[in-house]
């Protein structure tokens, strides 16, 4: 279950944190309805590695899959990754870590 004292530990906006050991962080209902976040948006596109992303069944997605995910977007589909990041589970559990990704991802597109 998630701890609210953790958020001590989240990164402050200049410094990044590994997304899988972020993910990690959720409980599996979390994971599942992240993972599903990822996987709705995957399937409007026609990337193909998003498309096999979008097959995947989001109860079993580990945090490893999540991480997996959350760097295609990032690197392919910015805006999917926005949107994600903007899911209220993130931003509850992982706001810090969320915060930096947003951050991040607008100040790479402004290049």
């Amino acid at each position: 279950m998630f701890d609210p004292n953790a958020q001590q530990n989240m990164p402050n906006m200049g410094q990044p944190m590994d997304p899988a050991m972020a993910y990690g962080q959720l409980d599996p209902n979390q994971r599942q309805a992240v993972a599903q976040e990822f996987i709705n948006r995957f399937r409007g596109t026609n990337d193909p590695q998003a498309q096999q992303f979008a097959q995947m069944n989001p109860n079993n997605v580990s945090p490893q899959q999540l991480a997996q995910m959350h760097q295609h977007a990032a690197q392919n589909h910015p805006g999917i990754l926005g949107e994600v990041m903007k899911h209220p589970v993130i931003t509850a559990a992982l706001g810090g870590f969320a915060a930096y990704e947003l951050h991040k991802n607008m100040e790479e597109h402004k290049r």
